[in-house]
């Protein structure tokens, strides 16, 4: 098995496994195609901070939302400047992250009520910085591919509620400041419906705040994991945006800047993750089926999202002399029932795939967005390589931690 021109044999060599690997073909491919949709593309950087890929995004274009200060300083040292980076939160989570927003004048987008008030406050005291804000709008309802990733409705924690805007409003004017942008974000994993609907209602949401200049959108492109079934078509959101600006345009009078900040649908299907198998091990159900486990040491410390949502995984099996195809379940070394790759609604699901032998390759597809970004320290396991991949040549963008890296800030 190759990614781009590069077998997967030769970067597990090199660079052992785990290994996450990029493929800067398939990231340009995205790019391409995400930036046509809107005037103003941002990357919602939290799936994929690596530094390759940062800069490949700030070659073409793509500016930056962020949802930490540290996001924003890993963002101006990968190139970007100020004006490109939106810091996106529901609260300052450090003393000084207020100051340091309006000390360099990165835009920010309020997610409370909370936030807004402390931001009008450190504004007035520090008498300097931008007075222009964006709210987050939390329009009562959202969608998502789990629970866990729907950020609107009443059980989700982010925006401001809808029926909320005139206390923003008040809060904005009591600390002089301006609302200039207005934000939706409804989950990752939603569907074109739920995008027009969403957007339609973030515009009738727009249209009482007087000094608007931005409207953005937000992500939730949808992405399908699965190879075989057809990928998501994206294309007819542009002329659903057009439209929503055309509204607003035609409601104000004036140019309003129309932005997008997609993160998963940007960087998902550039990523794999290499691992390889150590172990066959087997069980019998209550009905004395027999259950074939290969098990490779990818855990879910690398990658959380089967885990933790249930997520489908392409996965693919490397090696010479392959068995026959059979009904596998794929699990990890960390010490969990819940840590198998193939799983749904928390109950371990075998997929077909030939038999592995021990050194057998195991490759993990769609691991680009959220797949590093989400991985730990969890069992003393060291933060794994990532490597960079273009045509047939390769480089490592990120060495494997050690265990001297991980115990440096200890004391004692």
């Amino acid at each position: 098995m190759k990614i781009e021109s590069v077998d997967v044999q030769k970067i597990a060599g090199e660079f052992g496994t785990p290994v996450y690997v990029y493929s800067m073909t398939a990231l340009r491919q995205s790019i391409e195609e995400i930036r046509q949709l809107a005037p103003v593309t941002r990357y919602a950087m939290k799936a994929c901070s690596n530094v390759r890929v940062l800069k490949e995004m700030l070659q073409h274009g793509i500016k930056i939302d962020s949802v930490s200060i540290y996001e924003v300083k890993r963002a101006l040292r990968a190139g970007f400047k100020p004006e490109d980076i939106c810091f996106t939160s529901d609260v300052f989570a450090y003393p000084g992250d207020v100051l340091f927003c309006l000390e360099n004048e990165i835009f920010t987008n309020c997610g409370t009520l909370g936030m807004l008030e402390e931001y009008g406050r450190a504004f007035e005291e520090a008498n300097q910085g931008n007075h222009k804000v964006s709210i987050r709008i939390n329009p009562g309802e959202g969608a998502g591919h789990s629970k866990k990733t729907n950020t609107g409705g009443p059980y989700s924690k982010h925006g401001i509620w809808y029926e909320n805007l005139d206390e923003a409003r008040a809060i904005a004017k009591k600390h002089s400041l301006t609302i200039s942008g207005v934000h939706i974000h409804i989950g990752s994993g939603g569907d074109m419906e739920h995008l027009k609907r969403l957007t339609g209602k973030l515009v009738d949401f727009a249209k009482g705040f007087s000094d608007l200049e931005v409207v953005n959108f937000g992500g939730g492109l949808p992405y399908q994991y699965n190879p075989e079934l057809p990928q998501e078509e994206i294309s007819g959101y542009k002329s659903i945006l057009a439209e929503r600006v055309k509204v607003l345009e035609d409601y104000f009078g004036r140019k309003i800047i129309c932005e997008i900040e997609p993160g998963r649908r940007f960087v998902a299907g550039c990523g794999y993750l290499i691992g390889e198998v150590r172990a066959l091990n087997h069980t019998f159900d209550e009905d004395g089926k027999r259950l074939d486990y290969v098990l490779g040491n990818i855990g879910f410390c690398h990658l959380l999202r089967p885990m933790a949502y249930g997520s489908f995984h392409p996965i693919w099996i490397a090696g010479d002399d392959l068995g026959p195809e059979q009904d596998i379940i794929v699990a990890g070394p960390v010490c969990e029932s819940g840590d198998v790759l193939t799983q749904k609604d928390e109950e371990p699901v075998p997929r077909r795939l030939p038999l592995p032998k021990t050194g057998d390759l195991i490759v993990v597809g769609g691991a680009g967005a959220y797949g590093f970004a989400m991985s730990s320290n969890y069992n003393t396991q060291p933060l794994l390589p990532e490597v960079a991949v273009e045509g047939g040549k390769y480089q490592l963008t990120r060495r494997r931690q050690t265990l001297d890296d991980m115990l440096q800030e200890e004391t004692s």
